[in-house]
């Protein structure tokens, strides 16, 4: 009996020297801070998460969502009212900045930034500790959490919704803005390989109020979605 004892306790040590070996290790803070300018003059606050330093707040350098126009019984019409768009302009954009189509996000990225790449997005994700990041769908429990808090990694993704543009058989067109304060959707750079002739689609990101988990899927390229920028750690 003394000796299965022993030769129990000689394990136990191994056996916890396996789970660490398997650990993740996770980032719980920035490891540097600064600041940039976008083309603007907007300012923005940027983070160092592993070897990509993140900017801490939306895009606002790109309007085009104040002038959308949808087709109604045959004649174009303002999306949003004058008052909508001022509501916009001093509340809206200050906390979610402003919704941009995916052309428009690649095409207006400051000097020295990039658009995040889905390989981008999935090395953040991993340094929060996500060890599913490359699955589609809902994964990382947790990390949502921790890419929302303005604290800790101070990444502070904000929910500002998602502006969808639709087309009918008659080929008019409307939008839809829907789950601001309930859900964030964010661009990737990266394209889904289509067929030709059909429509342009994206990876991006979503994370929902109250979820933990980081949803990875592709969307239109006419959809409205927000924008981080990102570039390789400085020195």
């Amino acid at each position: 009996m003394k000796k299965y004892i022993y030769s129990l306790m000689l394990l136990i040590p191994m056996v916890f020297a396996s789970c660490n070996d398997d650990d993740v290790t996770v980032v719980t803070s920035p490891s540097a801070r600064g600041t940039m300018t976008d083309n603007m003059g907007n300012t923005y606050e940027w983070v160092r998460i592993g070897n990509l330093e993140w900017t801490t707040s939306n895009a606002k350098n790109v309007e085009s969502m104040l002038n959308l126009q949808y087709v109604d019984w045959g004649e174009l019409e303002d999306f949003f009212t004058d008052a909508e768009k001022e509501e916009i302009r001093s509340e809206y954009a200050p906390e979610h900045g402003y919704l941009v189509t995916y052309e428009e996000a690649v095409a207006n990225v400051p000097d020295g930034w990039r658009l995040p790449s889905d390989e981008d997005w999935k090395a953040l994700e991993r340094e929060l500790g996500m060890t599913d990041a490359d699955n589609v769908g809902w994964r990382g429990d947790g990390v949502a959490s921790r890419l929302m808090d303005k604290a800790g990694v101070e990444m502070a993704l904000s929910l500002g919704g998602i502006l969808r543009c639709f087309v009918d058989n008659s080929g008019d067109y409307s939008y839809k803005f829907d789950s601001q304060d309930e859900a964030g959707y964010y661009w990737s750079s990266t394209p889904v390989s289509h067929n030709a002739g059909e429509e342009q689609l994206a990876y991006f990101r979503k994370i929902v109020a109250g979820v933990g988990s980081v949803e990875r899927r592709y969307t239109s390229a006419n959809s409205f979605l927000s924008v981080r920028w990102c570039r390789n750690a400085t020195n």
